[in-house]
């Protein structure tokens, strides 16, 4: 997606904890560079009472304050997640049917 398309748009979602958060190391370049991230899974508090997988990631040098953020929360608790809508994908993971729609050739 194109961040200027966009701009500072945000989503919000609102959930309950379906475990406690961790902190994990992401690799964020092809140079190996890595920074903490707070992950953590939501059961939104839409209708559908769907899934959400959160990341947030922080400052390669505040690997600390990710801990004591994960430490801060536990299994159950209800929890607001802000992010720009730029970093959000959706992912299907039980298609039944994938429809291909072709392309007519010019007339």
């Amino acid at each position: 997606m194109d961040a200027d398309l966009f701009g500072d748009i945000a989503t919000q979602y609102s959930g309950r904890l379906l475990r406690a958060p961790e902190v994990r190391t992401k690799v964020i370049d092809h140079e190996g560079h890595t920074v903490p991230v707070l992950c953590m899974d939501i059961e939104s508090d839409s209708p559908a009472r769907l899934p959400i997988h959160v990341e947030q990631p922080y400052p390669a040098d505040q690997h600390d304050q990710a801990q004591a953020m994960a430490r801060r929360m536990s299994k159950g608790m209800q929890v607001t997640v802000i992010a720009p809508i730029v970093g959000v994908r959706l992912m299907v993971c039980n298609a039944t049917q994938v429809h291909p729609h072709l392309e007519k050739e010019p007339s």
